[in-house]
């Protein structure tokens, strides 16, 4: 099913503009860092020196998730599909049927599971509208679904990536919370 799932995307949602979005979904300093950024401006506009302290304290979150993440690739060795099933996956600036360079580094998907961490730690920490829960959710999911779509993980690598930055958010919030004043600061805004 994971191969069967991934090949449907990778290969029957073919577009030239779903390439070039997925692409740039994809990248870390072309959309993940101007995307912090962003995320930097909305806490400081919004709650002065106590939203820039939440920000490190989600940046933190995401370096732990990301740590944790490199750690569970060297221990599962599980292949990305780009390698495993080159003939197969179309790859984006790749002759066809030639594999990607990291062969046992599939499980989790970081990109995922970052993106996910920092989702769910800003939306525990935050009291503000849906619209910015949804927002950062949404984004998430498409960094997710960028990554099947490109060929570089199985939709079961990213939804581990998922889940461990669900949590990673959910316990980083919580210590948040628990030991941090300017986080309850934020929250009784």
């Amino acid at each position: 099913m994971d191969k069967q799932l991934l090949l449907w995307i990778n290969q029957s949602w073919a577009n030239p503009w779903l390439d070039t979005v997925m692409h740039w979904l994809s990248l870390r300093a072309g959309f993940a860092l101007p995307f912090g950024i962003l995320i930097l401006a909305f806490c400081v506009h919004s709650y002065g020196r106590d939203g820039a302290k939440m920000w490190l304290w989600a940046l933190l979150a995401v370096a732990i998730g990301d740590g944790i993440g490199a750690i569970l690739k060297d221990i599962v060795q599980q292949a990305r599909p780009c390698f495993d099933l080159y003939p197969l996956v179309r790859q984006l600036g790749r002759p066809p049927g030639t594999p990607c360079g990291a062969n046992l580094t599939g499980m989790p998907s970081n990109h995922s599971l970052d993106f996910f961490t920092m989702a769910t730690i800003l939306t525990c920490s935050l009291r503000t509208r849906i619209w910015v829960p949804t927002l950062l959710y949404a984004v998430a999911l498409c960094v997710a679904l960028s990554r099947i779509y490109l060929g570089k993980h199985y939709p079961s690598q990213v939804a581990a990536g998922a889940v461990i930055g669900i949590a990673v958010g959910l316990v980083m919030g919580w210590i948040g919370m628990k030991y941090f004043r300017f986080v309850n600061r934020i929250r009784q805004d």
